[in-house]
């Protein structure tokens, strides 16, 4: 018996990096993930995607094994709308282009000076009482200047049932 307990943990070894490999999509747009690393964002165009991934999730899934082509292609099956004028996700659509944009963490002193000034508008057009002080900012996360395009085969891996206007419903 102790033979089979050998095997059996040596085969839960083996396995158990094909069950975490997952890991990285699963927590990728979790409220935990988002508050430590950003928050994507997909937007669909007519003939390309722009993706923003934050650096983390990106890096997590390269210790994963997974390539950058691959994890855009699996992040856009789990996150992509559907139900969009713009691109069908129900559809394949080979040669997919994307461009993509990391996010990464940055201290608002570290920011270049264009994304202060950015930063420091928006802060101020939210104030309505002039006599607050602006509010401290605990995380800035900023996204890659020029993004990389990335040229992936996509698939969905589900449907879904898209109601447009004048649609039958029932």
């Amino acid at each position: 018996m102790p033979g089979l307990v050998k095997y059996f943990f040596a085969a839960m070894l083996l396995a158990a990096p094909a069950a975490h490999a997952a890991d990285w999509l699963d927590e990728a747009w979790s409220d935990e993930a988002v508050g430590k690393t950003g928050t994507p964002a997909i937007t669909l165009g007519a003939s390309a995607v722009l993706l923003v991934l934050p650096a983390a999730t990106l890096a997590e899934a390269h210790a994963q094994g997974v390539s950058t082509p691959d994890a855009v292609r699996l992040f856009l099956g789990r996150y992509g709308q559907h139900c969009s004028a713009n691109l069908d996700l129900d559809r394949p659509h080979p040669r997919l282009h994307v461009q993509l944009f990391l996010q990464k963490p940055v201290a608002l002193e570290d920011a270049g000076e264009h994304l202060q000034s950015e930063i420091l508008d928006a802060l101020k057009s939210t104030r309505t009482d002039k006599t607050k002080k602006l509010p401290r900012v605990d995380r800035l996360f900023a996204v890659t200047d020029a993004p990389d395009e990335v040229v992936i085969d996509y698939v969905p891996q589900r449907q879904a049932r898209c109601v447009r206007p004048g649609d039958s419903v029932s």
